[in-house]
């Protein structure tokens, strides 16, 4: 038997994804658009004027930046970032110094698991009220209190509410003159843009960052976002090439990824109210599962404010079901996290979150 050719394997997963329903949180679908600029002349191109030939590369960078401001109406936007944990790493060498004390969540509380002792940082975990993925903010000011935190990186991977940004930035700064807070949107990035979820950037968070390709229907990659000057200046350092400090975390920033971010941008200017379909896609789903017996989390809270839901299931039950899913093309992860933002932004609407509900719940009761 011969070996499948690349080109084979490809048609393969395209057909797979062509016939499924993703309801992964950490995925969506980008338009025609998006994949023209992805599979471009720009895909073996640079961008630095170091090369002939690079100017339009060059001015698709810049206007993408200025699409960015646009979008989250912020006064710097970058976006040569080549995945959100990148992000992650240039606020860490950013603001911080080696040894140095960052607050975020833990993994097992839906914390993103950035390896911060590599890089000689020292995590402080913020605490979470039992039962969700919430940060409790009355036990989180003795946190600050006991430790020098320089960094606070607000995000986690488990998001179906709002972060009490405003309340952990003030307690931040009560305990630290050069403490900053910055807030990882990675999944709810999409939600954050188009005024369906929080506002971190208003609510104290210095610096907002995050993943392109989850709620944000761009290609996979990272975008940094701020206000302050004397923060972009620091952020800015780490991924723009210095001949004389040596590059940083960025050398070719992937030109056709920045022009296909630049394209899914646009879309979202004009897709008024894609926030808020997610939103209310998510609760339908989330309330029909319940409804035909499949448990979920958090039914007292309304489900969720963002694009996931969970169910209610332990550990190997989930694993079980996702596994079923899959071999009837409904895709999850196998934490039973579920995402919506993929099935919204291709059009689906309450009434068919009702029927997928229905498929899962068939699926569910035959395990």
């Amino acid at each position: 038997m011969n070996d499948p050719k690349i080109e084979e394997l490809i048609e393969k997963h395209e057909k797979l994804r062509g016939e499924g329903i993703n309801l992964v949180a950490s995925e969506n679908y980008v338009s025609d658009g998006v994949k023209r600029a992805l599979s471009s002349d720009l895909a073996g191109r640079y961008h630095s004027d170091y090369y002939g030939g690079t100017e339009p590369a060059r001015e698709i960078l810049d206007r993408t930046e200025e699409l960015a401001r646009k979008l989250f109406q912020v006064k710097h936007a970058l976006v040569k970032l080549i995945s959100g944990n990148l992000c992650d790493l240039d606020v860490l060498f950013s603001f911080t110094e080696p040894s140095d004390q960052i607050a975020m969540m833990n993994y097992t509380n839906g914390g993103y698991p950035l390896g911060l002792e590599k890089f000689n940082r020292k995590r402080v975990s913020l605490p979470v009220k039992e039962g969700t993925f919430e940060i409790d903010v009355d036990k989180a000011e003795e946190v600050y209190r006991n430790n020098d935190v320089k960094l606070t990186i607000l995000g986690s991977s488990y998001i179906p509410f709002p972060h009490p940004v405003e309340e952990i930035s003030e307690i931040g700064e009560r305990y630290s003159d050069d403490h900053v807070c910055v807030f990882d949107g990675s999944h709810v990035l999409g939600l954050i843009a188009t005024g369906a979820f929080q506002d971190p950037l208003n609510e104290g968070a210095e610096v907002l960052i995050g993943s392109t390709h989850k709620s944000f229907y761009g290609p996979q990659g990272g975008m940094i976002l701020t206000d302050f000057e004397e923060h972009v200046d620091k952020l800015r350092k780490y991924i723009e090439i210095d001949l004389e400090t040596g590059i940083g975390l960025i050398d070719n920033p992937h030109v056709n990824r920045i022009a296909g971010l630049g394209m899914a941008i646009e879309e979202m200017l004009e897709d008024e109210g894609y926030g808020e379909r997610v939103v209310e896609n998510g609760k339908e789903l989330a309330k029909s599962l319940d409804e035909f017996g499949v448990p979920m989390k958090f039914s007292d809270k309304g489900y969720t404010e963002s694009h996931q839901i969970f169910l209610d299931l332990d550990g190997e039950e989930t694993m079980k079901f996702c596994k079923k899913l899959e071999r009837e093309n409904i895709f999850i992860d196998i934490t039973g996290r579920i995402g919506v933002a993929e099935v919204t932004h291709r059009g689906l609407c309450p009434e068919d979150m009702h029927e997928i509900a229905e498929k899962i719940s068939d699926i569910y009761k035959k395990i």
